[in-house]
């Protein structure tokens, strides 16, 4: 099954530990602030092992015309490789606007260039249930998902930046 991906790259000015460790551990509500249909993340269920690998949470949101209150997906951590790359799946989507897509990967690797200069590169791959769905799934990345990478990836390397303590702890 082959999907469609878009990447992001930037270049952090902190440390490779909060690089590595803002998407994830970070205050999510601030970067995923919803776009086009899509309402922004209000809060997180089920958040306790979120950071672990297999670690889960639900994304909650207030809703729209388009997309109902409550959870929006699941999302599960799949691999976590310290101070370097993190894999992620989000599933279950409750928004039945998205009624093509299976399920997508993100992943978030960083690597040092310097003292203080984080190379971050950010992709989201998104799987459409059936190929008849693909053109489908190809606007929702590149207009959709890629207006969501885009402002998520300024707010978190803000959050990246600013040194203030995470809302999620590594064990």
């Amino acid at each position: 099954m082959s999907g469609i991906s878009y990447t992001l790259k930037d270049v952090f000015e902190c440390s490779q530990e909060r690089a590595f460790q803002a998407p994830i551990l970070g205050d999510a509500t601030k970067f995923m602030k919803g776009y086009l249909f899509q309402p922004p993340v209000t809060g997180f269920e089920e958040d306790k092992t979120w950071g672990e690998i297999n670690g889960l949470r639900y994304p909650i949101n207030n809703g729209n015309l388009l997309v109902k209150k409550g959870r929006m997906f699941k999302d599960v951590i799949l691999i976590r490789d310290e101070n370097k790359y993190w894999k992620w799946t989000i599933f279950d989507f409750e928004f039945k606007t998205l009624f093509f897509i299976e399920k997508a990967i993100g992943e978030w690797e960083v690597k040092k260039l310097s003292d203080n200069k984080i190379e971050v590169v950010y992709t989201y791959t998104y799987y459409s249930k059936k190929k008849l769905f693909n053109p489908l799934t190809w606007l929702l990345v590149n207009i959709q998902i890629k207006g969501i990478m885009i402002r998520a990836l300024a707010e978190i390397r803000k959050q990246a930046e600013s040194g203030e303590e995470f809302i999620y702890k590594l064990n």
